[in-house]
């Protein structure tokens, strides 16, 4: 039973193998659910094979299999980019406000009369670097956690699209 679910799943990422092995769970637990409802009457159940593994046959040869395959990888691959996309631009945005501050300090901190003035500068200065990375931080995990939502919705939808028909 687990290698007929296995093969269910590609050559890709592990998050899009266990996206596809959830999908086809769902739909093939949903379906043996109606099976054995409809064998329920049936008085000799002792010698007919389990409702999961009918559904799980009905399944495999459906073109189910192959569309949920497609769908969830296309559903994936989306998410796998937004991440992508979202750490990419944390990167930059920190790296160009980093750089800009390289070790420098603004002429005018050089012409402070003080030691005490000077040190007071730098952090407050250290501060607005700590409070940009903080804030584009944010950013990165709410653009994340807004892939992640759309991905979950998309699977339900293909897993709610994609059932068998009852028996």
């Amino acid at each position: 039973m687990r290698s007929r679910l296995l093969s269910t799943a590609s050559d890709s990422s592990p998050l899009e193998n266990l996206v596809q092995l959830g999908s086809a769970v769902v739909i093939v637990f949903e379906h043996s659910f109606y099976i054995f409802d409809k064998r329920r009457p049936l008085h000799d159940q002792r010698q007919s094979v389990p409702s999961f593994y009918v559904a799980l046959e009905q399944y495999m040869a459906s073109q189910h299999a192959a569309a949920v395959s497609e769908d969830v990888s296309t559903a994936v691959q989306a998410y796998e980019e937004a991440v992508a996309t979202a750490a990419h631009t944390y990167e930059e945005a920190v790296k160009a406000f980093v750089y800009a501050y390289q070790g420098k300090s603004p002429a005018w901190m050089a012409k402070l009369p003080f030691e005490s003035f000077k040190r007071k500068a730098v952090e407050r200065s250290q501060g607005a670097k700590r409070s940009f990375e903080r804030s584009k931080q944010e950013e990165k995990e709410s653009s994340c956690s807004r892939a992640k939502a759309e991905l979950m919705k998309t699977i339900l939808e293909i897993s709610l699209n994609h059932c068998l028909p009852r028996p």
